[in-house]
């Protein structure tokens, strides 16, 4: 006499089967057979996830998060980098969609896995797919800001700042350049959002990024940083957050004058036209402003600290 297998039994074998094909795959060098057994995955965390919230539930979609990160650790031995890319952007999407429905350890666990993965293939020089991951972490922060999850947007931003660091110190500017820029991208989708302390968040970790650029000479980093400033401060300045729009032109100016010291024309010049373009109409006083930056530095020193 047989045993009958349920569904939730078969679609648990399936995810075991697709999880050990992705190994195999990933292992042998099959570029192709990798990304199809990396989707695969992501189909099925995308079908549990509206499911019950129960611990059995969560933890098969942790399970499947595990395995595309571990699944791109292996192709990043393998020098796959699509593969790479590939589970980066995956699990950046699974990590948007357990936000939207509100399963945020799901959401978490997805984005802290990404963040893991990009600052590794940084550190082992994969340039397309740590670029790619951050581009990742920056679609889930700006994500996260129309979702208005203020938690979600400090953990995209903390990734990113710890990636552009380690890029500024490796001199891998092509990936520093990036994740600047999507952090930069996600302190605009904060600031259209009115949420304050996300927008702060942004603007006092690119002033750090941009001190940091500036210490090693890497003129890229610098202006990249500048770039993002700008961006942000023409967004602030349509908005009422005329405090962070204190704290960026202080920002811009401190870097313009870290690059002066340093005889970074190209960085000085960029910082000088940044400010000249931010609409400053109608901000405090002078007193008032000196205020407002004390209250900011003191709040940048909390924000770096958490992250």
């Amino acid at each position: 006499m047989g045993f009958d297998t349920s569904p939730v039994d078969v679609n648990e074998l399936d995810e075991v089967r697709a999880i050990e094909e992705g190994f195999k795959k990933a292992y042998s060098g099959d570029l192709k057979g990798t990304v199809e057994a990396v989707d695969k995955l992501k189909g099925f965390a995308l079908q549990l996830i509206p499911l019950d919230a129960d611990a059995e539930n969560e933890l098969d979609i942790k399970a499947l998060v595990i395995s595309i990160g571990d699944i791109a650790r292996v192709s990043a031995e393998m020098k796959m980098e699509q593969a790479c890319s590939v589970s980066g952007r995956v699990l950046g999407d699974i990590s948007l969609e357990a936000a939207g429905q509100k399963r945020e350890t799901i959401a978490i666990k997805g984005l802290y896995i990404v963040g893991s993965l990009a600052l590794e293939f940084a550190g082992k020089g994969l340039d397309a797919a740590a670029i790619s991951a951050a581009e990742s972490l920056g679609t889930c922060g700006k994500g996260y800001s129309r979702m208005k999850m203020e938690t979600l947007i400090s953990l995209a931003e903390a990734y990113l700042l710890q990636i552009s660091l380690l890029s500024i110190e490796k001199s891998l500017n092509k990936t520093g350049i990036a994740a600047i820029s999507y952090l930069g991208e996600i302190g605009v989708a904060s600031a259209k959002q009115a949420i304050e302390t996300s927008t702060l968040e942004a603007s006092v970790i690119l002033e750090d990024l941009g001190n940091a650029a500036v210490r090693e000479n890497n003129e890229s980093c610098t202006k990249a940083v500048i770039e993002a400033l700008e961006n942000l401060g023409t967004e602030v300045s349509q908005g009422r957050m005329k405090n962070i729009l204190v704290q960026i032109a202080w920002s811009l100016e401190m870097i313009r004058l870290l690059a002066l010291e340093r005889g970074m024309k190209g960085a000085c010049f960029a910082a000088k036209a940044a400010l000249e373009s931010i609409n400053t109409a109608g901000l405090l006083d002078a007193e008032q402003n000196l205020e407002k930056i004390r209250e900011i530095k003191e709040f940048h020193s909390f924000i770096l600290k958490k992250s």
